[in-house]
């Protein structure tokens, strides 16, 4: 062994330093091969080496080990000198005892310190040898420093998945310090059965068979649920504060399984009835939670302060169990809680803890082949930790079980750690009757028609990719839209509906007005108690709908003229005479004038600028209307920089909105749907108020709706059975994930994979770094998938292949570069660059310098979802990323940068 892999101690006081010496070279992996073991005592030090070694080979290594000098002759033997007082000849000797023989590998136990300094140190503890029985999945709490609030979220979680009626075993595994031992006795329930109980009989098992335990434990524990949550306490008396007579480590003799104590708390919860076991540890490193901490199929969740000590204590426990006991792609992946810090004065301290932990649990993780990086969200979704921040009510505990889960539901712990929730609840049917449908009836039932559904399902949504081609009636009610209708119940609607390329501004208006009244879309929609019966009239749309959907349109404009017997304009003469106001030099009366003249030849009034007012005042006198407004962006094509076309658009905004509100009784309505980016252009001064204004119309796709989009999809299109459009917009949002599955999958893999959970992987690689997503990037992204699932037989029970989904996603960026391109092209001349540079610049993270960008193009980007600042280096989201060929460099964290946006989002 060269000279300078040789680490020597600055200290060795006694044989437990010697101990510990030579365990860290045996991980570290420097031992000589022909060294077996090493065992040191007070009373000497004996090595085991092979037999072809030579004694004295062994001792000149311990001399070089422990430094120069450490070793000597002494009466006959050598012996190892310990420190003493310096300046004093060492009296303090270790005698060291050398003998050859063949090596038995020994058993290997998970504990922190194990009882034998062997060279398998350096290498993991054994794999179980199959998954826990009965598909029982366990997680366990564990926290470095006491007092993290790590029992308090873990009564959250057991209450947040029993909530969703499944049934939990949760366990205080805390021997020194119980605390839910100490809510449970003050909610005044009787406790028969303890998890000392249940250690004592596993311990007194003859056969390595946990049936006593489990018999006794499933006899008792039944008494002791509350809800829908068996608790385990530690013991049956709280007045025994002694420490525990039977430790975990106690059941590692050979006769039993390694696993033997988390492999018997799974049978112990099937005979429960519960799928899930939560485990509340010990603090610290201690034996008292090792053998569960070290079984890779436990769920490890570590809750830690921002505090340094308790950050830095979490981490070097994470990376010590990364390397015992790695978890592999079927194992569940660790999760970091931080707890106990303030959105304000904290927040970069979150964030930067939030970076180290992430790093440390990908530690852990299976290494993956360079060629493999562009399945970078599915190998971070499970990394990114959980913020928890401070509550000044969750600071001092109630002391009853009852009161602790009132308190933290009334504070809604849950919905932060929803993610685990949802990662602890096992798959199962989903019942929509009543609020369930059997997810069976959902399936994919038959493979050989199965590329048949794929392709209906990608025709369909090819057919709603580009609304203005689209002539299908049904569509998904949104939040948005039922603001909109729930504040016009009795009165035409004056408001603004914003949103981005691609959100649904097209589709929205056309089927509006394929419903022709309010009343009806209304109904369609879903809000109830509307009386207003008038007629939709649409003024102008798209200039890019098919002809059968224009053909409908003018149907439509023919029904709203005020009069069976008057034509309504057409789209060309009402686009002729905003043309032509364009090219004059207009105040704005004047064209508030010339937007009022469109609406009211829309519906067949024959007015002109100068008498147009006059008229629609007579019109609204005994008549009602809802005018309806798309396609500007087609119309005002120069807008920015155009001042006459800002000019147009900002009086349509705001002078024609003020001048309907002003008639009296308010009969005639405006809907205006608009890109948001061209509103902002026209609206400089206060444009915040006017967004204020509108905020509940506008067209953004929050992740519930984006995933009941996809589902609504899969059900119209025909290609899912035994759904109805009426049963998905009944879904709640919690149900949505498993109401999923046949349409994609628990995971993008096998559901007990390590791969990320689909609809996270969905929504992570199809939103920007404003956390937006888009109605037409949904649509593609299903039309691409199931076009590329077609011919992919590996996932029978899904519509929609991982590696389809994977491939649809390039496919999905190249379009959201163009359209992005098209609303804006300030940031598509810089989408433009990007793409333009060589291969060796497009890699992420990435500097300035790097892309030959200034900070103030960064920022634009930036402000438009493109990038993302982390520290001094910019991050690009999978929508964009592919499309700009840009390659990941190091190991991939995506997904974890998205997270840390909507984190981030969520201290502001």
């Amino acid at each position: 062994m060269p000279e300078q892999e040789i680490r020597t101690p600055e200290h060795i006081y006694t044989w437990v330093d010697v101990d510990a010496h030579l365990a860290a070279m045996a991980i570290d992996g420097q031992w000589p091969d022909w060294l077996h073991e090493c065992d040191a005592f007070w009373d000497g030090l004996d090595v085991t080496i092979a037999p072809h070694a030579l004694p004295q080979e062994a001792l000149s290594w311990l001399g070089d080990v422990f430094g120069v000098g450490s070793t000597m002759p002494h009466e006959g033997e050598t012996v190892l000198r310990l420190d003493d007082v310096p300046g004093h000849p060492s009296a303090r000797l270790l005698p060291i005892s050398v003998r050859q023989r063949e090596f038995e590998t020994p058993r290997r136990e998970p504990r922190w310190r194990e009882r034998r300094i062997v060279r398998g140190l350096g290498e993991p503890l054994p794999r179980p040898e199959a998954p826990f029985p009965c598909n029982v999945r366990i997680a366990a709490l564990h926290s470095f420093k006491g007092g993290v609030g790590r029992t308090l979220h873990g009564v959250a979680l057991a209450d947040a998945v029993a909530q969703r009626g499944d049934r939990v075993l949760l366990v205080d595994a805390d021997l020194e310090a119980p605390g839910i031992t100490w809510m449970f006795g003050a909610h005044g329930r009787r406790v028969d059965f303890g998890y000392e109980d249940f250690l004592a009989l596993l311990h007194s098992s003859e056969d390595g068979r946990p049936g006593d335990a489990v018999t006794l434990g499933a006899a008792y524990l039944p008494n002791q649920m509350i809800g829908n949550v068996v608790v385990m306490p530690t013991r049956r008396s709280l007045r025994d504060i002694a420490p525990p007579r039977l430790e975990p480590t106690d059941l590692l003799t050979p006769d039993r399984s390694i696993y033997y104590l988390t492999e018997s708390l799974a049978e112990l919860a099937d005979r429960l009835g519960a799928r899930t076991v939560l485990i509340d540890l010990r603090a610290g490193s201690s034996e008292l939670a090792a053998p569960v901490l070290l079984d890779p199929r436990v769920q490890r969740i570590f809750v830690t302060t921002v505090s340094d000590q308790a950050l830095y204590g979490t981490v070097r426990t994470i990376q010590e169990l990364g390397r015992r006991a790695p978890t592999r792609a079927d194992d569940p992946a660790s999760v970091a809680v931080i707890t106990q810090f303030r959105q304000e004065g904290h927040r970069e301290l979150a964030t930067s803890a939030a970076t180290m932990l992430r790093d440390a649990i990908s530690g852990t993780l299976e290494q993956t082949a360079p060629e493999d990086e562009d399945r970078t969200v599915d190998r971070d979704v499970t990394l990114e930790p959980i913020f928890s921040v401070f509550q000044d009510r969750l600071l001092a505990l109630p002391a009853s079980w009852e009161a602790v889960v009132e308190l933290v539901r009334r504070q809604q712990l849950a919905q932060t750690l929803a993610p685990l929730v949802e990662g602890l609840t096992p798959p199962k049917d989903v019942v929509l009757t009543d609020g369930a449908l059997a997810t069976d009836t959902l399936s994919v039932a038959k493979t050989d028609d199965l590329a048949y559904r794929r392709g209906i399902l990608s025709g369909f949504a090819g057919r709603l990719a580009y609304a203005e081609t689209a002539d299908d009636t049904d569509f998904l009610p949104t939040e948005s839209l039922r603001n909109m209708l729930a504040s016009h119940r009795t009165e035409p609607p004056l408001c603004v509906v914003t949103g981005a390329k691609g959100s649904g501004k097209t589709f929205t208006q056309l089927q509006m007005c394929f419903r022709k009244t309010w009343r009806d879309y209304a109904r369609d929609v879903g809000v109830e108690s509307v009386t207003l019966d008038t007629l939709l009239a649409p003024v102008l749309v798209s200039q890019n709908l098919s002809d059968s959907a224009r053909e409908r349109i003018s149907t439509i404009q023919r029904d709203a003229s005020a009069s069976p017997d008057i034509e309504p304009a057409t789209q060309r003469e009402l686009l002729d005479l905003i043309d032509g106001a364009l090219r004059s030099e207009l105040t704005n009366m004047q064209w508030r004038r010339i937007w009022l003249t469109c609406m009211a030849r829309a519906v067949g009034i024959d007015a002109s600028p100068e008498d147009v007012e006059e008229k629609l005042v007579d019109f609204g006198s005994a008549n009602t209307r809802i005018f309806l407004f798309d396609g500007l962006e087609d119309l005002l094509q120069d807008l920015l920089d155009s001042d006459v076309q800002r000019q147009a658009l900002r009086v349509l905004l705001i002078d024609c909105l003020d001048w309907l509100r002003s008639l009296r009784g308010r009969p005639l309505g405006l809907v205006i749907f608009v890109r948001r980016d061209l509103v902002q252009s026209a609206i400089r001064q206060n444009y915040e108020h006017f967004f204020a204004r509108y905020r509940d119309y506008e067209l953004k796709w929050n992740h519930s709706e984006a995933l009941r989009l996809a589902l609504w999809v899969a059900q119209r299109s025909g290609a899912l059975q035994g759904l109805t459009p009426e049963e998905v917009a009944a879904v709640k949002p919690q149900g949505l994930s498993a109401m999923l599955h046949p349409l994609w999958g628990e995971k993008m893999g096998s559901p007990k994979s390590r791969e990320a959970r689909s609809d996270g992987w969905f929504l992570a690689a199809l939103s920007d770094f404003t956390e937006q997503i888009q109605a037409r990037d949904i649509v593609i992204f299903i039309k691409e998938s199931a076009a590329f699932s077609v011919e992919d037989s590996r996932w029978p029970t899904r519509l929609l292949a991982p590696a389809a989904m994977r491939k649809a996603l390039v496919q999905c960026s190249l379009v959201k570069i163009r359209a992005i391109t098209e609303e804006s092209p300030q940031v598509g001349e810089l989408l433009k660059h990007l793409d333009g540079l060589t291969w060796e610049k497009k890699r992420i993270p990435f500097s300035p310098e790097t892309v030959e960008l200034s900070n103030q193009s960064l920022e634009l980007l930036a402000a438009n979802g493109v990038v993302f600042r982390e520290e001094d280096q910019y991050w690009i989201p999978e929508i964009f990323r592919h499309g700009l060929s840009f390659k990941a460099t190091g190991r991939p964290k995506i997904l974890a940068i998205a997270n840390l946006v909507r984190q981030q989002n969520n201290l502001d």
